[in-house]
């Protein structure tokens, strides 16, 4: 199990190569409030008029393309790039976490009731190309590094989501999409393992957008051989260097 936190500690299992991809303008500083909640719909989703889904279509073509694969070349290139809050798509002003640095406390266990595996991991945050979230995730052995991104795809009408570890270098892919206010479900697409998938869902997610909390189900063979909790805390802003 606690290899299973070592591999899972970005909330991404270890990919396997390179990726195809299927399928309103503020700063980041703040957001909306989400209570925990409770008897959630999955296929919940905001009312959205005729004009409005055309005006994001049109936002969308003065966005940064996703390229047709997503390669590890891509994704550090987008982390090489100095943060830059303004303009940054609806999509992303509630629902992702506020920039700056991050304490992570993963918790792991065969059963609810026994979740005694921790890990914890420092994560940093920005914001780039009006698009993208980018993050750097430091786990605790010191060895190994996980770069990722997350975006909202207009064709797909989905949540992305890519990750690369270093120095490995393979890439994880998930999918997502919102289920209740600004929480959203990600469910692995490709995985190392083909026998493994995972399921994550945000539970909560707070008005300042400085604390987070994500819950998640492990498969193997589509049997649930783990469970897994997460408690983001936002630490400290973003250190100039990412500027």
């Amino acid at each position: 199990m606690k290899k299973l936190v070592l591999l899972l500690g970005a909330l991404s299992l270890i990919g396997c190569g390179e990726k195809k991809v299927t399928g309103d303008n503020r700063d980041t500083g703040t957001g909306s409030a989400s209570k925990e909640p409770t008897g959630l719909n999955e296929n919940a989703a905001p009312s959205v008029e005729r004009s409005t889904v055309e005006s994001r279509v049109n936002e969308a073509a003065d966005l940064s393309p996703l390229p047709e694969i997503i390669t590890k070349e891509f994704i550090m290139d987008l982390w090489a790039k100095p943060h830059n809050g303004k303009g940054v798509i609806e999509e992303l002003v509630n629902t992702s976490e506020r920039e700056g640095v991050w304490r992570v406390v993963t918790t792991m266990g065969p059963n609810k009731e026994d979740m005694s595996d921790i890990d914890v991991a420092t994560m940093t945050v920005k914001m780039v190309d009006r698009r993208f979230q980018v993050w750097q995730w430091q786990y605790s052995d010191g060895e190994n590094v996980e770069y990722s991104f997350i975006t909202y795809d207009f064709d797909s009408k989905m949540y992305r989501w890519w990750g690369v570890l270093q120095p490995e270098g393979s890439i994880s892919e998930w999918s997502g999409k919102r289920y209740w206010k600004n929480l959203l479900k990600w469910d692995s697409v490709e995985l190392k393992d083909e026998n493994i998938s995972v399921t994550l869902r945000s539970n909560y997610l707070s008005e300042d957008r400085k604390s987070l909390k994500m819950s998640g189900e492990i498969r193997q063979n589509g049997e649930v051989v783990g469970y897994r909790k997460d408690e983001f805390t936002w630490l400290s802003e973003l250190p100039d260097e990412h500027r």
